[in-house]
């Protein structure tokens, strides 16, 4: 385990990491008229953040922050709605060629499976994050099942968790052989209770596995507080979260996704772990890959290990798209900053209630908590749909204890979650992703005013 000794979510350094608390100065900066001079870390993940950043010091000045950034959020050909999250535009054109550039570069190598782009895209997501160790996976349901085992998860163990997040996270507690214990969380970011998991600690506790939900940073000093007191594993649930100041600094182990629907996604399933204990990742390492000992061929030094080693074509990938991470990264971080300034007013009014703009924050998903209960919400989902063709969601709509399985319920009969659900008979996620334009999001923030006006 590593610990900073920074606060996490402050940036305090001279050259911008391109973490979240980096990426929220510059937008700050921005909205006060105020350009970022600071120098961008040189790593890969950095480039095209480079680049932007040098270009906005010959542009004129004063001008209007929308405007500067203009070209950063093209207006999309067909402009008819606003689509929640449209598939065409996960990657920009820049990409999409440079991800056909590695793939083309792997077919004439034949390298498919094993090659050097994997340990070069473990180096480079470890440098950008700025942790000693990254395992890099076939998914981020892999990586999570890997870390869990790592730090001792094993059959009849007991994870605590959250409800409100992705299946992946209880689906990987159960590949483990052990059972989720559902805690609570705190209103209103969602993300999991140090003193609700402190209560649900049992002899067979050995893991407390806290999400980063929609990419905030949950308690992490808190829950290693937790962890500490009982001996227990800390693994996170950063799949959501790349990125974002403060990732595997408290925990023995985070789990990362590159699902092309993340916030950094490539073009097709992958994800790592990343730890800053080389014991934790050399367990890592074993685990993922048939529990071979590293560095001998087909021998194996674990009873059980997985197929779940990235390819080497997707690491290919991976490298290619990485240097747009902190750009894309900027882009989410404007475009929060803009909706928490347009919704002020509603908020003001308790109309609904929005997310405080913060540093600790990838911005994957922007949740709103509409006024009324579940009723309102589906109301105003609706309404936005069919009158404005402004697409929203409720991204995870049914909680871990409510899903109608075999074990729901044996395992979670008796779950007491107040705050989980009243936290998700109200959330409504708007569009936010690399490829929203400005005007798309003007039209979200008219067409909310409009059904809030309509609905009182």
């Amino acid at each position: 385990m590593t610990v900073s000794t920074a606060e996490p979510g402050t940036f305090t350094g001279t050259a911008l990491p391109g973490d979240s608390s980096s990426l929220h100065r510059v937008v700050q900066d921005l909205a006060r008229g105020v350009r970022t001079a600071h120098p961008v870390r040189d790593t890969l993940a950095n480039q095209e953040l480079a680049k932007v950043l040098s270009s906005w010091d010959s542009a004129p000045a004063p001008v209007h922050p929308d405007a500067l950034v203009a070209p950063l959020f093209p207006e999309p050909s067909r402009a008819a709605g606003v689509p929640f999250l449209p598939k065409e535009r996960l990657l920009s054109r820049e990409e999409k060629s440079a991800a056909a550039d590695a793939f083309t570069r792997v077919l004439e190598s034949c390298e498919f499976t094993s090659g050097p782009a994997v340990t070069a895209f473990e180096d480079a997501v470890a440098d950008y994050l700025g942790l000693p160790c990254a395992v890099a996976t076939g998914s981020g349901t892999d990586a999570l099942v890997i870390a869990l085992r790592a730090v001792g998860v094993g059959p009849g163990d007991e994870v605590i968790m959250p409800a409100n997040s992705f299946a992946a996270t209880e689906n990987a507690v159960f590949a483990c052989g052990a059972v989720p214990v559902l805690a609570d969380v705190t209103r209103p970011d969602g993300n999991l209770d140090p003193e609700s998991v402190a209560e649900r600690i049992t002899p067979r506790t050995v893991a407390v596995l806290p999400v980063h939900l929609y990419g905030k940073l949950a308690d992490m000093a808190g829950l290693r507080a937790v962890a500490d007191r009982h001996g227990l594993g800390l693994v996170e649930d950063a799949c959501q979260a790349l990125g974002v100041t403060g990732v595997g600094q408290y925990s023995d182990a985070a789990a990362l996704s590159f699902n092309p629907y993340k916030n950094v996604g490539l073009c097709g399933k992958a994800g790592a772990v990343v730890t800053g204990s080389a014991e934790i990742a050399e367990r890592c390492r074993v685990i993922g890959y048939h529990g071979f000992e590293p560095g001998r061929k087909n021998v194996k030094c674990e009873a059980v290990g997985l197929n779940a080693r990235i390819d080497n074509t997707m690491a290919a990938i991976g490298l290619a798209l990485l240097p747009w991470t902190s750009l894309r990264g900027l882009r989410r971080t404007y475009l929060a900053r803009r909706y928490v300034d347009a919704l002020r007013p509603l908020a003001e009014e308790g109309v609904l209630e929005a997310p405080a703009f913060a540093p600790d924050h990838s911005w994957h998903l922007f949740p709103v908590l509409p006024a009324g209960g579940a009723a309102a919400r589906d109301a105003l989902l609706e309404d936005l749909a069919r009158r404005s063709r402004v697409e929203s969601d409720v991204y995870y709509p049914v909680l871990t204890h409510r899903q109608q399985t075999p074990v729901r319920e044996r395992l979670f009969g008796q779950a007491h979650l107040p705050r989980t659900e009243w936290l998700h008979n109200r959330v409504l996620h708007l569009p936010l992703h690399a490829g929203l334009s400005l005007g798309e999001q003007d039209r979200v923030v008219e067409a909310l005013y409009a059904a809030t006006r309509r609905a009182r």
